[in-house]
């Protein structure tokens, strides 16, 4: 009688976790899509808005997360930063360990892009 109850059991946690409703998620695309769609109209107010929301740290480079992301210590803990392709060369040319001063703004997706790093 206890197996029975616990496959019974089982079974329902298992079918409950598998459905979800589709219906919730309509409403967050075209919420998305209208998003993208202003931004892409606006491209040149996007940056000069990135441009007024520059922040500056001090920290210690720990190296790459991946291969474009960086870590860097700071006096609030490890911090990631995205790395574009154009600062790749810039961050190669730091090594492991150094003090480093970086300038960056938090893009269109929340991640934290590096917009200028210089070894101290």
């Amino acid at each position: 009688m206890k197996k029975l109850a616990i496959l019974m059991f089982s079974l329902v946690m298992i079918l409950s976790a598998c459905g979800t409703s589709t219906t919730n998620n309509v409403g967050q695309n075209e919420s998305i899509e209208e998003t993208s769609g202003a931004n892409n109209n606006n491209g040149e107010s996007n940056e000069e808005a990135q441009d007024a929301n520059i922040q500056e740290s001090v920290g210690v480079f720990k190296g790459w997360a991946d291969n474009h992301t960086i870590e860097v210590e700071t006096d609030n803990g490890y911090v990631t930063y995205y790395i574009t392709p154009e600062m790749q060369d810039a961050v190669n040319a730091l090594e492991e360990g150094s003090e480093v001063s970086i300038a960056f703004f938090e893009n269109e997706e929340g991640r934290l892009e590096l917009q200028s790093v210089e070894a101290k």
